[in-house]
């Protein structure tokens, strides 16, 4: 049976190889696409779903970030932030926090708010990110996305701490709020 991976949006994805021109197999996914000769994932590769959807075939990695680490990223955001819709992306020594914020309020058009809230047509975005550091003091470093001037788009350093669950708290409060942006 072909390999198939239904991302969260619903959308079927089957693995498909072709050979690269040094004759190596190149593996990726194909939407809706179940003509494959691909039976089984490769040793040594997993299915990684990007957190909007889009399907691939990677190496497994040695991830640095513990299921500990991980469980109190997501508490985190469960019990302090104000966001509720959210994926974690771990990556091998980072963690990033995306998010869904409806862009617009629940008082305008009301067939839109629901169309933007169905997972087909969902967007999610970058906020914040936890880096491992140190992996023998379990020291995290936390960055936010910058969103005007020059540096659009890039990281901004935040803080360092070997206390993952006090920055965590602290920083996932302002997810959705005004003075995210304004963190320093």
């Amino acid at each position: 049976m072909a390999v198939k991976h239904t991302n969260f949006r619903g959308d079927e994805y089957f693995l498909h190889v072709r050979k690269t021109s040094k004759g190596n197999p190149s593996y990726y996914f194909k939407k809706d696409d179940d003509i494959t000769e691909v039976e089984e994932i490769p040793e040594g590769y997993e299915v990684y779903e990007h957190p909007n959807g889009r399907v691939y075939l990677t190496k497994k990695a040695n991830k640095r970030i513990n299921d500990k680490e991980i469980k109190i990223l997501d508490e985190a955001m469960k019990k302090h932030s104000p966001i509720k819709d959210y994926k974690l992306d771990v990556k091998r020594d980072r963690v990033y926090i995306f998010t869904y914020e409806n862009p617009f309020s629940v008082h305008e058009i009301p067939a839109v708010v629901e169309v933007l809230s169905d997972p087909k047509y969902k967007t999610y975005e970058e906020k914040l990110c936890f880096t491992l550091v140190d992996k023998e003091t379990r020291e995290f470093q936390v960055e936010r996305r910058t969103y005007i001037g020059e540096k659009y788009g890039q990281w901004l350093y935040l803080e360092m701490s070997g206390d993952l669950k006090k920055i965590a708290e602290h920083y996932v409060q302002y997810l959705g709020k005004e003075e995210f942006f304004e963190l320093e």
